[in-house]
């Protein structure tokens, strides 16, 4: 795995020098966030120091995204922070900094890299190594990496970091035959699907993170149907009814959906139309004031 900011010494001193303090764990709302943060837990855990985590909190991109938990981290007084997986300096320049400054911050991310004060305790990998792949490899020789293996291939899948040749052979060693045509209809891949399709339905990343470390897979698989019905009723109106816009090989539509399935839609139409951008539109639950909008090209 190629760094390009950071490395795993880095990582590893950032841990040891932690101390007794209290820690915190943000991390992403989505299965790739879920199962960094996990890893994350699993190396501080094998450390001694799974006592000294007092909060986490998985959370959704937005402007302002850490504002949210500041007042939480001072009031449980909080001095260590371990970021996965949120593409800080991108989506809230300004809050990471904040945090920075008056915490002791480590970020691990493979999102493209945005602006920095400095570098100093961040990872960041090409875009093509999901954050989960990366904590998993932080804790290698720290944790037992084989009882996690599933989870994170899971997240390899959901991801689409499979589409990097050197992840996908990462995958080939355990499922020999799985390629990138028939990965979503593999073991792992139904798997994948599950969590996701868990985390759509059910909007409650808690309660994913406990099913997920006790390995409740049929549990999650409940949801998968519901959200794979919903997914396939809106591509089919897509294909139907989205505006094409041929000077820019463009499709543009603008639906309700009942879950937040727009990414979901938007990743499964690209991967149909390879040489199209994508762009969905979506309302947001609760936000009349403001819509999502997902774009794949």
């Amino acid at each position: 795995m190629e760094y390009l900011i950071g490395s795993k010494n880095e990582f590893l001193e950032y841990i040891d020098s932690i101390g007794k303090s209290n820690i915190a764990i943000l991390s992403h709302s989505d299965l790739d966030g879920i199962a960094s943060a996990i890893f994350l837990e699993e190396i501080l855990k094998t450390k001694g120091l799974e006592g000294n985590l007092k909060f986490r909190e998985f959370l959704d991109y937005k402007k302002g995204i850490f504002g949210e938990v500041y007042q939480e981290l001072k009031k449980k007084e909080i001095s260590s922070v371990l970021i996965s997986d949120l593409n800080p300096e991108n989506v809230d320049f300004e809050g990471f900094e904040r945090l920075r400054s008056e915490f002791n911050v480590f970020s691990i991310d493979h999102h493209p890299i945005g602006e920095l004060k400095d570098k100093k305790r961040i990872i960041k990998t090409e875009i093509g190594y999901c954050s989960t792949l990366t904590c998993y490899e932080l804790g290698r020789g720290i944790f037992d990496l084989d009882k996690w293996k599933w989870l994170v291939q899971a997240a390899i899948v959901s991801d689409m970091s499979y589409k990097n040749p050197k992840v996908l052979k990462f995958l080939q060693k355990d499922y020999p035959k799985i390629t990138e045509k028939n990965i979503h209809d593999s073991e792992i891949g139904k798997i994948a699907s599950a969590i996701s399709s868990s985390l759509i339905y059910l909007e409650n990343p808690e309660k994913i993170y406990d099913l997920i470390r006790r390995k409740k897979i049929k549990e999650l698989g409940r949801y998968d149907e519901k959200i794979r019905k919903e997914v396939d009723k809106w591509i089919k109106k897509f294909e139907e009814k989205a505006k094409f816009y041929p000077e820019r090989n463009l499709y543009f539509y603008y639906y309700k959906p009942k879950f937040s399935i727009t990414s979901l839609v938007g990743t499964l139409l690209s991967q149909k139309r390879k040489d199209a951008t994508i762009i969905s539109v979506s309302d947001i639950k609760d936000e009349p004031e403001f819509v999502k909008v997902s774009a794949r090209n």
